[in-house]
């Protein structure tokens, strides 16, 4: 039998409160107590059968609400806390982020007890976005960073929903991830979404080459607040510039949008312009997505 199926696994659930839940006391025993099979024969007391260690860092650890799981030897082979498991599964450490709400430094500290240096960001974003890796880097030999989500296409920050990281066993240097959650009320989004996409308050509205008028009685109908932003296209209309502070209080119903983010529950940007383009400037010769 597998040594590490004699160890419970212990969750800070079942230990928070309470540190003489079943699965402390279970634990607990694992640390202290040998396996009646394995006592020393009573003719050779001098040899004692090979037992599972775990580290004097997991057990001080459980206080914390933290498991962290070392076979005899000092390798690690899982880590688990309210915030984020790890478990090796093959040739791989996969994480599994369960509270994208947590601070960053503790997914941080959950990787470093496993031996790996990842750092993960996760940001308020509009809902399309949540769920969605926006950025990703990493250096060193071996260090491949692949992400999802538990169920695939969840949206982070609803219940049940899982940020997967999975770092190939041995990889050296660093990573970075960066991912988006639903935001809670009152957060403005840290990256805007489309607002014309699925889930968002102008689902499935087609919005380039649209007046500012049609847009505004689209968005009223709807509920939804609208800002706008004068861009300037750059040239061939490959491209915008966005001037810092430049007024938007002089914007009519006859000017055109060329673009609806979404940058808070319920409000929406619109990118405009005075005259019609030739095309847009946010998608150039590429049709504007709808939905």
């Amino acid at each position: 039998m597998n040594e590490l199926s004699n160890l419970a696994r212990v969750r800070d659930e079942q230990l928070s409160g309470r540190a003489s839940g079943a699965g402390a006391r279970a634990l607990f025993d694992a640390i202290t107590a040998e396996s009646p099979e394995a006592l020393p024969a009573p003719a050779r007391p001098r040899r004692r059968a090979r037992r599972l260690l775990v580290s004097v860092a997991a057990a001080t650890a459980l206080a914390a609400g933290v498991t962290v799981v070392n076979v005899t030897g000092g390798a690690t082979v899982s880590y688990a806390s309210a915030e984020l498991d790890i478990t090796r599964e093959g040739g791989e450490w996969v994480a599994r982020i369960k509270d994208p709400y947590a601070e960053h430094d503790k997914f941080t500290r959950g990787f470093a007890a496993v031996g790996l240096d990842v750092r993960v960001q996760i940001v308020p974003t509009s809902p399309s976005r949540a769920g969605k890796m926006l950025q990703l880097g990493g250096s060193g030999p071996g260090m491949r960073v692949s992400t999802g989500t538990e169920p695939e296409s969840c949206e982070a920050g609803r219940p049940g929903c899982a940020l997967v990281i999975r770092v190939p066993v041995g990889a050296a240097g660093g990573a970075w991830v960066k991912f988006g959650r639903l935001a809670r009320p009152g957060e403005a989004y840290d990256l805007p979404g489309r607002a014309n996409a699925a889930g968002e308050p102008l689902e499935g509205v087609v919005v380039s080459g649209r007046t500012v008028g049609e847009m505004r009685e689209e968005a009223r109908r709807r509920g939804v607040r609208v800002v706008l932003q004068v861009i300037t296209p750059q040239e061939n209309y490959e491209g915008y510039s966005i001037r810092r502070g430049e007024k938007s209080g002089g914007v009519r119903d006859d000017w055109f949008v060329w673009e609806a983010e979404s940058v808070a529950a319920d409000v929406v940007r619109l990118l405009v312009t005075e005259e019609r383009l030739p095309k847009s400037p946010v998608y150039g010769d590429m049709e504007p997505p709808v939905g």
